[in-house]
């Protein structure tokens, strides 16, 4: 697709080679095949058939594309949202240890989109996703934890996670943190 030192970028060959790949079931083809028709890349833009080559390589077991298909229902891009639906993919790709739908997973049920609020699923979900050290699970895990917070060492924990997404940049962290520390 890109070429290298030796040969030009060929998308065509490319794209045929990835959709003999793909229709001979190999999963990381029919990602790619998502992704390339999800944004138009050597391909007409198509969010169907992009979601189609998802599902394909999701059914096939690739959390990482399980995790798409989740939040592509999520968002309703190309197709209608249905949380339900979402909530089932981000479970599948957050089981095999997929940060991002673990952090999902955490802001679905700590909001309540699709299910009832849950503050212990929500705290569940993000305590697996901030393993990833992205700075918004773990804003999201210090706030929840700050809000039920009845001990020093649970609040201890919520100003750990708060400060340390504070310290990579995300403002309501900051925001937060000046609540905290009054």
């Amino acid at each position: 697709m890109e070429g290298d030192n030796l040969t030009a970028p060929d998308t065509v060959r490319a794209i045929t080679q990835l959709l003999s790949a793909a229709e001979g079931g190999n999963s990381e083809a029919q990602y790619y095949l998502g992704y390339y028709y999800r944004n138009g890349i050597g391909v007409e833009r198509n969010d169907i058939t992009s979601l189609n080559w998802y599902k394909k390589s999701a059914l096939a077991g690739s959390a990482h594309a399980q995790n798409k298909v989740g939040m592509i229902y999520y968002t309703g891009k190309g197709v209608e949202k249905e949380y339900t639906e979402a909530i089932k993919w981000f479970t599948l790709s957050a089981k095999q240890d997929f940060d991002q739908a673990q952090y999902m997973l955490g802001k679905i049920y700590s909001i309540g989109r699709g299910v009832e609020p849950d503050t212990a699923k929500a705290i569940k979900w993000l305590e697996k996703s901030v393993s990833g050290e992205h700075p918004y699970p773990q804003f999201l895990l210090g706030k929840l934890l700050y809000e039920t917070a009845k001990t020093p060492e649970e609040f201890e924990a919520a100003y750990h996670w708060v400060k340390t997404s504070a310290d990579q940049g995300v403002g309501h962290a900051k925001e937060l943190l000046e609540e905290m520390d009054n």
